[in-house]
């Protein structure tokens, strides 16, 4: 099967085998009955595929599972409840105190958090080093280094990182890399076929695609999802509801037309707002004057839908744009069908320190647009009577 076709036709027909729904049904029990005690001791032993109870499975979940695997060119795949419970579900599975982690030092804040300073209450420390030039990475690597975790695009600066050498790197010192794709999920990048042994997703951005979901995953190997869900994932009960697993599902039988139209309408704003006398800098892949324009271009099928700038004027300049937008959604979040803006130094990014900040990159001018599905003149029309007022 194609992508389009994976995207609708997977996890449908074995979900409901009573009465062929075209659709995957929402299985909302909690708990599920054993036709005889031995059937229940092998479902416990996992020598068979039955259900139990739903923090450890769901029939609407694992339809969700196998899509997801699918649409990854994966063997495997587990949902979680948020993207941070999948990020800290599979950093905890194969960290533990005394190792090190190698990360890229511009991600999500959320993640920057868990490394910066939760993680080293319990003996997990974190490096933060440019992954853009391979070298810090491999000079940062210690004798107790056993993760080296990134994404690319990069959040919030669209840095493109090369993820094939990352991986040799990896391999060579023996590390398990964690990669976030949420920016440019399948069918834009596949980072398993690039030698990624971690896949980890907010469902919640493109792949459900609606505002109206939080979700997460993990997707690899057979061998590792068996051993983080047997290991960990049952006992941490990071669980997703069916309820939405079923909108989950629902949203990606759009997903490859969604995306390409993401990115049509990203490319269109970035080139205006490049040319706009207010704006310092865009950030956006898909630009010839993006740095790492000739590597996206290698490794992405498509550049994304979300792009940053820097408003000249600084911190009140950026509050002061965000403000003023009409159509454009003044939120945090991503990858949804309505466009979203939101100002990185004062809310996504504010669990970091000003000092961090300089040193992930992030100006107080600094802008994270996610580009939705509007008409795109519409989108550029907004934006340009904001910048008016700025």
């Amino acid at each position: 099967m194609k992508f389009s076709t994976k995207s609708i036709k997977i996890g449908v027909e074995e979900s409901d085998p009573s009465f062929g729904s075209v659709v995957p049904p929402i299985y909302p029990s909690s708990t599920f009955r054993f036709p005889s005690a031995e059937e229940g001791a092998a479902r416990f032993a996992f020598k068979s595929p039955g259900m139990i109870y739903s923090r450890l499975a769901n029939p609407t979940v694992q339809a969700l599972e196998k899509r997801l695997t699918a649409m990854e060119g994966a063997e495997a795949a587990l949902v979680t409840s948020s993207g941070m419970s999948a990020i800290l579900t599979a950093i905890l599975h194969f960290a533990k105190a005394g190792d090190h982690i190698v990360a890229h030092k511009s991600i999500y804040g959320g993640t920057f958090e868990l490394l910066s300073k939760i993680l080293p209450k319990f003996g997990i420390k974190t490096s933060f080093v440019d992954f853009t030039d391979p070298a810090n990475v491999e000079k940062t690597i210690k004798k107790n280094t056993t993760i080296l975790y990134f994404e690319s695009p990069t959040n919030p600066l669209m840095e493109i990182v090369d993820i094939k050498t990352i991986c040799y790197i990896a391999k060579k010192h023996n590390l398990l890399t964690l990669f976030d794709n949420t920016f440019a999920n399948p069918p834009l990048q596949y980072p398993l076929k690039l030698g990624v042994d971690v896949v980890l997703y907010s469902l919640t951005k493109y792949i459900n695609g609606h505002s109206d979901v939080i979700a997460g995953a993990i997707i690899s190997s057979k061998k590792i999802i068996e051993d983080i869900f047997k290991r960990t994932l049952i006992f941490f009960g990071p669980t997703l509801s069916p309820f939405s697993a079923y909108l989950i599902l629902r949203g990606m039988t759009t997903l490859n037309e969604r995306m390409k139209k993401h990115c049509e309408n990203a490319l269109a704003v970035a080139k205006f707002l490049e040319k706009h006398p207010k704006i310092e800098r865009v950030y956006y892949p898909g630009l010839k004057s993006h740095p790492h324009y000739k590597l996206a271009k290698k490794q992405m099928n498509g550049f994304g839908g979300v792009l940053s700038f820097e408003v000249k004027g600084g911190y009140e300049a950026g509050k002061k744009l965000v403000n003023s937008v009409k159509i454009i959604n003044l939120a945090v979040s991503l990858g949804a069908v309505e466009s979203l803006i939101e100002h990185p130094a004062s809310m996504t990014h504010s669990e970091l320190s000003a000092e961090e900040r300089k040193k992930a990159g992030i100006k107080d001018g600094l802008i994270r647009l996610s580009v939705g599905l509007e008409d795109v003149d519409d989108i550029i029309q907004d934006l340009s009577q904001a910048l008016d007022k700025v």
